[in-house]
């Protein structure tokens, strides 16, 4: 027989093994039930949230533009950190005060709502919580007693994969509002015409109801009907204290509108080009800035009203913040519902002739390259520059002019000069470097003229480039989106803050011809850099202009190409330009760009603009960029042997014994000394060589002026009377050209005298050499139709 103590342990140890046995089945049952419940997760997952309006917004975050879904929902993410606190209160209070505390399903709410149903034999509550109600926005079902219970799964789901947060949000982005509109930010800006973090607490308990009941307390058709469902649970959530008794007082007695606003398209341009780059991103932030933007677009918007009577219809502005290299205000067009004027044509990345405003880029180059500074001389005559022959806005010239003068006044020819000195293929490198993209791709077919806007650009381009002027030479990487920052470290130099400061320097001064007098007298003209252009034909009209904090950007002109005669940078572009900078950057006060430490002053002779020699007499004094300005002393004035009675030039070989004096005569570039005579200009120049003397003269010869080997020259066969113009530039100290022809003497005349020769063969060899045996040398194809 056991004793009583083997008894107790054997059933201790049945106890035991029971219970094991009993925890064993519970894991187990637990661990399929989790497997099954993960399995039917994956057979059936949650649906794909549904797509979102794409909105892009201010630097600020107020609405700029919004766009329909792809299923014709307005339909706004909606973020609880832009939504009234009130209006989450009352959704919360209203709707599932157990909210935070649930996983997705009340059972208390579901017994007391299954309760109910039975003892008064009809649905008097459904006890959906937040995250069932969610299900269902999701996956839109009849309300069967099945899909409630699909329901009470898929909020599981929904409670696994999100959260609470998440949950909210994605719930107040769903709910509906009768018709189209869903979501309280979409429901915010079409019924009560603010964005959802500025609606009151009327307002945000109108948002609440409405959703019971979409259709029938739809704000712009049952206005009344809302108000009513408005003030009845005003009421209920006054006697369950959910807000201050005070609040719902004034709350009540808020009218309730009834109208139906459209979205904001406020900056449409940009938002397509953004929506079009980020097509996938549901909210963009931008960095415009509303209040600069709304100024740009009036001005502009006006400028335009007031000039249309002159055949010009549109205009663009884009406005860059120096600071940042944010852009600020993007207006694409005058006014984007104007069909007639084209107003959807975007004028911020239209590819238009820059006219002259390419001619900045140019001086700031030869300022680094070494080949100018800003009191150098420039010639300003008529040339040819590889069957380019550039004129003049005004059909003049002014023979000599200052890189300063020449810029400043917009003259063509100096700066054709000078991008011919560089080689056009450096200027185009450049250009290629400052992100100008149809010059890189257009390049082979691209010249001289180039500079003088014969090539296509965009205002964004030009902006973004003038920009550098206004960050000591180095282009920024502008930025469109609010998150993007600004790198310092990738932006391309372009100049040196030495050339920079100094193309910055003359477009600031007001003594030039392209600011109308009205602007000059204007006191509240502000501190600007700035540069017009006007394309040829006059179709576009340009001012870009800069400060220490801003660079904007002007264009003018019609988006059917139409030129306009009155369409000109500083008459119709420089007005708009001005009036922006007096809006958003008038500061009288406001320093200067400082002058670079490498940059530094000196004095030069003001007949050329080189170190002075002991000959010269008149001084200026100039910029130059230590270690990179030329460092030329000036050769204009040189000393000639002549006889007492100054009528007879010698050289050292022929120096009488009978007496001779040194005198000082300018030795002018030969195309100048042409262009002087044939203008009737008198200048010193020295008397001819002693005819007497035998020496062989060492040196460049005459200039060939015409013909011109980059010309072919068509002529009609049979035809008399068809000549070509042989002409040649040589320095002051020749009197005589010897023109030959294939090999045979054909005239001889002065230097300044043109003669024309017929021609007979098809190739012609045509030498020029001067009274010192120097020639020169052409040979030119003729053809004969």
């Amino acid at each position: 027989m056991a004793d009583k103590s083997s008894i107790h342990f054997t059933k201790r140890a049945k106890a035991f093994f029971a219970k094991r046995k009993l925890l064993s089945f519970f894991l187990i049952y637990a661990a399929l039930s989790w497997m099954i419940l993960i399995l039917v997760n994956v057979i059936f997952p949650l649906p794909e949230e549904k797509p979102y309006s794409q909105t892009v917004m201010a630097a600020d975050s107020s609405l700029l533009c919004a766009y329909l879904t792809p299923d014709e929902k307005w339909r706004m993410h909606t973020s609880l950190d832009e939504v009234n606190p009130e209006m989450v209160k009352a959704i919360i209070a209203k709707e599932d005060r157990w909210f935070y505390y649930h996983s997705g399903v009340n059972p208390f709410a579901l017994f007391r709502a299954f309760f109910s149903n039975i003892t008064t034999g009809k649905r008097v509550s459904g006890a959906s919580t937040i995250t069932m109600q969610l299900a269902r926005m999701s996956d839109r079902s009849p309300r069967t007693y099945f899909n409630k219970f699909k329901e009470m799964f898929r909020a599981f789901q929904f409670e696994w994969k999100y959260s609470k947060r998440e949950i909210l949000e994605m719930y107040l982005s769903y709910l509906p509002y009768g018709g189209n509109v869903e979501g309280v930010a979409a429901a915010s800006y079409i019924y009560l015409n603010r964005p959802p973090e500025k609606i009151s607490l009327s307002q945000s308990i109108l948002l609440t109801v409405i959703p019971n009941r979409p259709n029938s307390l739809r704000l712009d058709r049952h206005g009344k009907e809302a108000q009513e469902a408005r003030d009845k649970w005003i009421e209920r959530f006054k006697e369950n204290e959910v807000f201050a008794p005070e609040l719902l007082d004034i709350a009540l007695h808020e009218p309730v509108g009834g109208n139906r606003y459209s979205v904001d398209q406020k900056t449409p341009h940009i938002c397509y080009e953004l929506i079009r780059e980020y097509p996938r991103k549901t909210r963009i932030y931008t960095t415009i800035e509303p209040t600069v933007q709304e100024k740009a677009q009036t001005f502009l918007s006006n400028h335009v009203q007031r000039v249309k009577n002159l055949d010009v219809s549109n205009g663009a502005v884009l406005v860059i913040d120096n600071t940042s290299q944010a852009v600020i205000a993007y207006c694409g067009s005058a006014d984007f519902s104007d069909s007639e004027a084209l107003g959807q044509v975007n004028g911020v990345v239209a590819i238009r002739s820059p006219g002259s405003t390419l001619k900045s880029a140019a001086y700031g180059l030869g300022f680094d390259l070494g080949l100018i500074t800003p009191q150098m001389k420039l010639l300003d005559i008529p040339g040819n520059f590889q069957s380019f022959v550039p004129q003049n806005y005004d059909l003049t010239f002014n023979g000599e002019v200052t890189v300063e003068y020449a810029l400043s006044h917009s003259l063509n020819i100096p700066p054709v000069r000078l991008v011919h000195e560089m080689d056009i293929d450096r200027f185009l490198n450049f250009l290629e470097q400052a992100g100008f993209e149809t010059v890189r791709e257009k390049r082979s077919g691209l010249g001289l003229s180039t500079v003088l806007g014969g090539c296509g650009v965009t205002l964004e381009e030009l902006t973004r480039m003038y920009s550098s002027f206004a960050n000591q030479g180095k282009m920024p990487q502008i930025k469109y989106l609010l998150e993007e920052k600004g790198d310092t470290t990738g932006q391309a130099r372009l100049f040196s803050p030495g050339a920079a400061w100094m193309v910055a320097n003359i477009l600031s001064d007001l003594e030039r011809p392209d600011i109308p007098q009205q602007l000059v007298d204007d006191s509240k003209l502000p501190k600007v850099a700035w540069k017009t252009g006007t394309s040829y034909g006059k179709r576009d009209a340009w001012a870009i202009g800069f400060s220490p904090r801003f660079t904007i950007g002007v264009w003018m002109g019609n988006f059917s190409g139409k030129g306009a005669p009155e369409l000109s940078g500083s008459y119709m572009a420089v007005p708009l330009l001005m009036d922006l900078f007096n809006s958003i950057d008038y500061n009288p006060d406001q320093n200067w760009f400082p002058r670079p430490y490498k940059l530094m002053q000196r004095k030069v002779c003001s007949e050329t603009g080189l170190l002075p020699s002991p000959t010269c007499s008149h001084f200026a004094i100039d910029f130059f960029i230590e270690g990179t300005s030329p460092l030329k002393a000036c050769d204009l004035d040189q000393e000639v042997y002549v006889n007492l009675e100054e009528t007879i030039q010698y050289c050292p070989i022929c120096l009488p014994d009978s007496g001779y004096k040194k005198v000082v005569y300018p030795m002018y570039d030969p195309e100048l000394v042409l262009w002087f005579s044939q203008n009737n200009l008198s200048v010193k120049t020295p008397p001819a060589h002693n005819p007497g003397c035998e020496a062989r003269f060492t040196g460049t010869g005459p200039k060939i002026i015409s013909p011109s080997a980059d010309y072919d020259y068509y002529l009609e066969r049979g035809m008399e009377g068809q000549e070509i113009l042989l002409q040649a530039a040589s320095d002051p100290t020749v009197s005589k050209h010897y023109w030959y022809v294939n090999d045979r003497l054909y005239a001889v005349a002065a230097p300044d005298e043109d003669v024309f020769y017929p021609p007979d063969n098809k190739r012609l060899e045509v030498v020029c050499m001067d009274d010192k045996g120097r020639k020169s040398r052409v040979e030119v194809e003729v053809k004969f139709y």
